[in-house]
C-alpha cells in the first residue's frame, strides 16, 4: 500500500517550478482581462435601461451579484443609481394607475 502524501513520483508532468509558474501568471493575466472585460459589458448593459429589475438581471447574466454590480457602477458612475432610481419613480408616477375604478364583480 502507498501512502499518496508521501510518493515521490511526479507522474506526467515533468515542468520546472518557474515553468508553472510562468504558467501560471499567464492565466491570471488572462483571467484579469476577461473580468475586466466582463464588467465593462456588465455596466454597459446595466446603464441601457433604469427599469426595475434590469440591472439584477444582468448582473444574474453576468454571474456576478446584484450588489457587487451596484457598487462598480457607482464607483465609475456616482450618482447614476440615484438618478435611474429617480426616473423610474418619475415613470411610475406618471403612469395610468392600474385598475382606477373598482371591480364590478366585487360589487355583485
Amino acid at each position: 500500500m502507498t501512502n499518496t502524501d508521501t510518493d515521490t513520483d511526479t507522474g506526467t508532468d515533468e515542468r520546472t517550478l518557474a515553468e508553472l509558474r510562468k504558467e501560471s501568471e499567464t492565466a491570471e493575466d488572462t483571467a484579469k482581462t476577461a473580468k475586466a472585460a466582463l464588467l465593462d459589458r456588465a455596466v454597459k448593459d446595466a446603464m441601457s435601461s433604469t427599469k426595475y429589475g434590469h440591472l439584477s438581471a444582468v448582473a444574474r447574466e453576468a454571474g456576478i451579484t446584484a450588489q457587487y454590480l451596484r457598487d462598480v457602477i457607482n464607483a465609475r458612475h456616482p450618482g447614476w443609481l440615484d438618478q435611474a432610481a429617480e426616473e423610474r419613480e418619475a415613470a411610475k408616477a406618471a403612469a395610468p394607475t392600474k385598475g382606477g375604478r373598482k371591480s364590478t364583480r366585487a360589487a355583485a
